[in-house]
């Protein structure tokens, strides 16, 4: 426990793979339960067509109502009139959106389709979850803090599996050939973490994922999201009195802690220069998925930032991995 400035060499990350000190004991539970009150709702979507300047790619507005009423706004696109094709369902980072049909064109020129959605609170998502705490820090990582079953993190992963019971029903409007899981920083640890809930993912693609290794992570990072507990602490408990309490929620959403459970193929990358997703917290995450067909690429001068090099790699991972 303490800030340090810094990680580890390239050398040392490789090997990285730290014991899962704070993975709760009923980690696996808590989950269970979880998914046991998810598979008695049923997903209510709105879909509507939006012009779109492509002849071959049909774009649809979507809005669908959450395990909590929660309204979340999502784009799909896919090849016009296709009734089966791959899927890619896509996260965003931390303060982002679902993006624009624009962002999308390299996976659609495969012949894939894309599912992407505002996370609750973030884009033009709203969060209809009530918190009785407020996080007292700008931003999400703190709201309901001290309520594993209502943390915002929770919430959010738990929109997945209700996002993941649609598209895997007669009611998603094709049928998915495979489904990919991926994004970059907030959307790589979401993708990570999805991969480990629904256990039957074909791909994961994760780039810098947020979400992972926290106890390190509040250690090490020195800008980005993570530093909002950091400011916690050094504003509301200097003595970190509640630092177990914080961890032991945060456990239940730690995407290492769901790496262990990820058997499909995954591909991850890192700037060693990040600040904001530490290379060591990173490591972490890769070393405990189980799949054999993963790898990490590390590029020493690159930050928390896009890489036109990697995105290369990343369709070439598709066309390889798409059914």
């Amino acid at each position: 426990m303490g800030r340090h400035v810094g990680d580890f060499p390239l050398e040392e990350l490789k090997g990285y793979r730290p014991e899962l000190m704070n993975k709760p004991n009923d980690f696996d539970e808590f989950w269970k339960r979880k998914k046991e009150e998810i598979n008695h709702l049923e997903p209510i979507v709105k879909m509507e067509l939006r012009d779109f300047p492509h002849p071959g790619i049909e774009v649809y507005d979507v809005v669908f109502t959450s395990w909590d009423g929660t309204p979340l706004n999502g784009m799909l696109m896919k090849p016009v009139g296709a009734a089966k094709c791959p899927l890619i369902f896509h996260f965003h980072g931390y303060t982002g959106h679902r993006g624009f049909p624009l962002d999308y064109l390299k996976f659609t020129s495969l012949g894939a389709a894309v599912l992407a959605y505002d996370v609750r609170g973030q884009g033009n998502s709203p969060d209809y979850a009530r918190y009785s705490n407020g996080s007292r820090v700008q931003g999400w990582m703190l709201d309901g803090i001290f309520e594993p079953e209502n943390y915002y993190y929770t919430n959010v992963y738990c929109d997945i599996l209700m996002q993941w019971k649609w598209l895997k029903s007669d009611a998603f409007p094709f049928k998915p050939t495979s489904i990919g899981l991926c994004g970059g920083s907030q959307g790589g640890g979401l993708a990570l973490a999805a991969a480990g809930l629904v256990k039957c993912a074909d791909f994961v693609i994760a780039d810098y994922p947020f979400l992972a290794h926290f106890e390190r992570a509040i250690d090490v990072a020195l800008a980005g999201p993570y530093m909002e507990i950091v400011n916690f602490f050094k504003w509301h408990d200097p003595e970190y009195m509640k630092y177990d309490q914080v961890l032991k929620t945060l456990g239940y959403i730690d995407c290492v802690h769901f790496c262990e459970k990820v058997e499909c193929p995954v591909m991850m990358s890192i700037g060693l220069e990040d600040a904001v997703t530490p290379p060591s917290t990173v490591f972490a995450a890769y070393n405990h998925v189980k799949s054999k067909g993963k790898s990490i690429d590390a590029y020493p001068q690159f930050t928390h930032e896009g890489n036109p090099f990697h995105d290369e790699k990343k369709l070439a991972f598709l066309l390889k991995h798409m059914k």
